[in-house]
């Protein structure tokens, strides 16, 4: 979580400037609106309600590039990933000569498994790579649910992947963040000075912005109520408040919680309340979607495995792994191995 906090950190500066360059030279940049894409579809469609609150990534390629070639199976990979939650992409190529990219994308077969079409006479080139300054390709935006650019970049880069997690996820929007530096600047600057109540204050001015964007604020305010104030009474108050208030628009945040009272060694024993620890588990498992989404089973388990109940920790990892998708069941078997292996040591009196 710190991570993304970091990303959004890092990148909220390079959007400090974009936004008022864009205004002054009419460019596209981080925070602007979407603009038309125009191109013949050699592979699959496209239709105006794909686009409409819905997250898609445009990239621009040609056949004649090797890195494009090199970004193919990796946009295959996020599109299989995704795509149940709502992610679409679409390759643009920039070919001149058009006849070139059909039979490049049937040769492609499934290993290019996204939608695919030829740039309508530049049309598209012009009004997204011209107009952000792009001149090498590949080249790729992230357009939000509300339409609006978060990314403009490399898909080969490392922060691309981390980009699209978090947009999928509702958790990033850099006007946002430009938005509420000033009040999580605030909230740092209190807490380190031990004024409780106004960090506080401004954590929660900051969260009242966007709270799926700032859902880790919760987890920072916690934090200081618990281990940097030391009253876990008013932290325990504040989480049940959370769960009540918050669990049913946003499940993953209890899972954070969760994880975050099983295990945090900052937690003083004496204040650590794994039966909270559970209700959060069990709350977030609740209000899911999807009741056999693997990350809400699999926070059960890691609280029972921290609570020391390793049986019940197995059961439910083996129903998170069983769960999984077939490129995601390596991470869930790993954890699973490791509370069989504890087990084992348990039994063998280590």
């Amino acid at each position: 979580m710190r991570i993304r906090l970091l990303l959004l950190a890092f990148l909220f500066s390079l959007l400090s400037t974009s936004i008022a360059t864009a205004q002054r030279r009419n460019r596209l940049e981080l925070g602007s609106p979407a603009p038309v894409i125009y191109a013949t579809w050699v592979k699959g469609e496209f239709n105006s309600s794909d686009i409409e609150d819905a997250v898609y990534i445009v990239e621009f390629w040609a056949t004649w590039c090797a890195p494009c070639r090199r970004s193919i199976p990796h946009l295959t990979k996020l599109q299989e990933e995704y795509g149940e939650d709502g992610l679409t992409i679409f390759g643009i190529s920039t070919d001149q000569n058009q006849d070139l990219v059909k039979p490049f994308v049937k040769r492609q077969g499934m290993k290019m498994g996204y939608t695919v079409g030829i740039d309508d006479n530049n049309r598209t080139k012009r009004g997204w790579m011209d107009a952000a300054g792009l001149k090498g390709i590949p080249a790729v935006f992230i357009v939000d649910r509300n339409g609006i650019i978060q990314y403009i970049g490399n898909p080969l880069n490392a922060d691309f992947d981390d980009v699209i997690e978090l947009v999928m996820a509702g958790r990033y929007d850099l006007k946002k963040q430009a938005e509420a530096a000033p009040s999580i600047r605030a909230a740092n600057s209190f807490r380190s000075g031990n004024s409780w109540a106004e960090a506080q204050k401004a954590y929660e001015n900051a969260i009242e912005i966007d709270k799926m964007v700032f859902a880790e604020l919760y987890i920072d305010l916690i934090k200081m109520l618990l281990t940097d104030k030391n009253d876990p009474t008013a932290a325990y108050a504040y989480i049940g408040e959370v769960i009540t208030n918050r669990g049913s628009d946003d499940p993953e945040l209890l899972t954070w919680i969760a994880r975050y009272i099983a295990e945090d060694e900052d937690i003083p024993e004496q204040n650590r309340r794994m039966d909270v620890a559970m209700d959060a588990a069990k709350a977030a498992l609740s209000f899911a979607t999807r009741k056999t989404d693997p990350k809400y089973l699999s926070t059960i388990a890691f609280v029972h495995f921290n609570n020391d109940n390793i049986d019940k920790a197995i059961e439910w990892q083996r129903k998170a792994y069983y769960s999984a998708r077939q490129s995601n069941k390596i991470e869930y078997k790993k954890d699973l191995v490791s509370y069989r292996t504890r087990k084992q040591r348990v039994n063998a009196g280590e």
